[in-house]
């Protein structure tokens, strides 16, 4: 016999289905909008970001008596100075690199002869014209010369922060964001409060994750920063030229999950091939996976323990999504960005099974834990997927 309810259960499953069309279209709309509308939100979200990172140090002088007003401003010149200082080591250096570029690619076909060589002499034919190919030094040379590393990266940043503001007009709206933002902090929980009390959303899951967000960054930035000094002591002890620079690049691009830490490392380990060889470059590029490898999978897991539910998977996609959304500023961007839209999702109906899908399997006894869902492994169908 067909159940007399059969009618109203398609009915039920057909509006269901309608409204999550519906719900992904929007959000569709929503992610195409605040494409077109980068220029004003990655500025407000780097802000953000900066005040979550910052307060802690406002914090903590507040706490030791210091007046408010002379806190806020201690803590934004110590902000402003660290990323103003970086910027300009950075960019100085980067300079001096470019005028050298010509040495290190005459030096680096000297190298990949000797390896054709080498290729020719155990039996690789052809070795040669393939390296040539693959390697051409006066292409790589006049590029060098006649191309400014310098303008491309202004370009670079002008595009991330819009075509109209340049990038010190950029700089000065994140940081003018950054002072407003933390002047309204201590009235936030409040003011959360009194939104749910006049009929509002109840905004308190968001607003405890930001004590997560603080603490992925605040560790994120030290082992960043870990980061840096061995790798810059690593190529100090290879007498490489700039061990300063390549020290800076690590520390900035190990903010980017998954791909940053790899992409530090070749330039340095380019440099030490074209100046000691293919011994030197190899012995580099392990020292920078051992570095990168320990900070990564012992120390950081170490630090921040299991409270941040993210699977590896999620944490790569996000990269690739930010960045595509909101160019290079998104990739640093992606998992702050990301925890905060999975706390979103969570407080959501329609979406809260993409929030349980983004969360990091753990196992504990004969249960399979989703952050907050829990699942008994006595089921056969789970326990065959586990």
């Amino acid at each position: 016999m067909i159940p007399l309810n059969h009618d109203s259960n398609d009915q039920n499953w057909s509006q269901k289905g309608l409204r999550t069309l519906l719900s992904l279209a929007c959000v569709i709309i929503v992610l195409a909008g605040m494409r077109a509308a980068a220029g004003f939100l990655v500025p407000v979200a780097f802000a953000g970001i900066l005040s979550v990172l910052s307060y802690p140090i406002m914090g903590w002088l507040v706490r030791h008596k210091i007046p408010f007003s002379l806190s806020l401003g201690l803590t934004v010149l110590t902000i402003v100075g660290v990323v103003a200082g970086l910027l300009i080591a950075a960019i100085s250096l980067l300079a001096r690199f470019q005028g050298e570029l010509p040495q290190y690619v005459n030096a680096l076909q000297e190298q990949v002869n000797g390896l054709a060589g080498w290729l020719e002499k155990h039996g690789f034919e052809g070795a040669h014209r393939a390296l040539d190919n693959l390697f051409d030094s006066k292409t790589m040379i006049t590029y060098a010369t006649q191309e400014d590393v310098m303008h491309y990266l202004g370009s670079a940043l002008r595009t991330t922060f819009g075509t109209v503001a340049s990038v010190f007009v950029g700089a000065v709206i994140v940081f003018v964001l950054m002072i407003f933002t933390l002047l309204e902090a201590r009235g936030t929980l409040s003011r959360v409060k009194a939104i749910k009390l006049a009929g509002g959303p109840d905004l308190m899951h968001l607003i405890q994750s930001f004590s997560d967000i603080q603490k992925y960054l605040g560790i994120k930035t030290f082992i960043s920063a870990l980061t840096g000094v061995l790798a810059g002591s690593a190529c100090l002890a290879f007498g490489l030229k700039y061990p300063l620079l390549w020290a800076i690049l690590a520390f900035v691009f190990h903010f980017i999950p998954a791909v940053g830490s790899t992409a530090a490392g070749i330039p340095a380990v380019i440099e030490a091939l074209g100046r000691h060889g293919w011994g030197s470059a190899l012995t580099l590029a392990i020292i920078y996976v051992m570095i990168n490898f320990s900070c990564d999978y012992f120390v950081q897991p170490a630090l921040l323990g299991r409270r941040f539910g993210i699977s590896s998977l999620v944490i790569v996609l996000s990269v690739i999504f930010w960045g595509w959304l909101w160019g290079p500023i998104g990739m640093f961007l992606a998992v702050p960005l990301t925890m905060i839209c999975k706390v979103l999702m969570d407080t959501s109906e329609e979406f809260r099974w993409i929030s349980v899908a983004m969360s990091k399997k753990k196992i504990v006894g004969n249960e399979v834990r989703l952050d907050d869902f829990e699942m008994d492994l006595s089921e056969p169908e789970l326990r065959k997927d586990i």
